[in-house]
């Protein structure tokens, strides 16, 4: 119970909200409220004082506590794994969360450029979802490392810039219809950006939440998209855009997960990354 406090109070205090941190950890809003209220008569101390009915202002006990509440998770986190006595566990667990470009276009040339040996002593999970969802798994600790091709920034978030990809408008061009990324994808980012910079408003479109749908529909000369240029079928149409849609592809972790095994694996991914830029 006492790490469930723990975890709650490391999310608020990096969100600076409890409607945010609930959103991290898969909870409510009262839940949030009533974690910190017990681990505040827990400690005896005020943790947060409320500037406004949104922003909350971390007391000095909080920041104080807030170095040992990650290091205290760290440590369970480490001990934990420790008590993994088959041969199968034994292995290095590492947990990826991965947008959908990334998924299909760069993750698979990393793990392909990985040794045997490094892939044989490794546990690797990946789930992929929109960038925005992967920032908050890494803040959260859902994810160890994520691959996104959002800019995003967090101060808790360290970006690493891996390869580089260029983004196309295709499809059937003379068609009004759009197809559209969900808010929170690395895609939308784009594609408002193009909207914006075309003073388009669009009419007719569809909001689709996977990237390999959008392909398929276009290869069916269903409306138009801005997508990756790798992943469009070779006899697809599209115009090249400006160079400000040349987009890099990022790997983010939590500036706090410093599992000598997760930063092995990062310094791994940014060499292979260099052959791909």
């Amino acid at each position: 119970m006492r790490l469930k406090l723990i975890k709650t109070f490391i999310a608020v205090y990096e969100t600076r909200s409890f409607s945010k941190a609930a959103d991290q950890l898969f909870i409510s809003q009262p839940t949030v409220s009533v974690h910190i209220k017990q681990l505040e008569e827990q400690l005896n101390v005020k943790l947060f004082d409320r500037n406004g009915r949104m922003f909350l202002s971390p007391t000095l006990n909080a920041r104080r506590f807030y170095q040992h509440a990650t290091q205290l998770l760290d440590d369970w986190q480490e001990a934990t794994a420790s008590l993994d006595l088959t041969t199968e566990n034994t292995r290095t667990s590492i947990s990826i969360g991965a947008s959908q470009t990334t998924a299909t276009v760069l993750l698979p040339k990393i793990i392909a450029q990985l040794s045997k040996s490094t892939l044989n002593s490794m546990n690797l999970k990946v789930e992929m979802h929109n960038s925005e969802e992967i920032l908050a798994g890494v803040l959260n600790k859902q994810f160890d490392l994520g691959f996104i091709e959002k800019p995003i920034t967090n101060d808790f978030i360290v970006r690493h810039t891996l390869a580089k990809d260029q983004l196309v408008l295709a499809g059937n061009l003379a068609s009004d219809m759009w197809l559209v990324r969900e808010k929170g994808s690395g895609v939308y980012h784009y594609m408002q950006q193009y909207f914006k910079q075309q003073n388009i408003v669009p009419e007719h479109f569809l909001t689709i939440t996977n990237n390999d749908i959008i392909v398929k529909m276009l290869s069916e000369n269903i409306g138009k998209s801005i997508v990756s240029s790798q992943t469009l079928p070779k006899n697809m149409s599209f115009i090249k855009l400006p160079d400000s849609f040349n987009r890099d592809f990022y790997l983010i972790n939590h500036q706090h997960n410093n599992r000598p095994e997760i930063q092995d694996f990062i310094v791994m991914v940014e060499k292979i990354a260099k052959t791909l830029l």
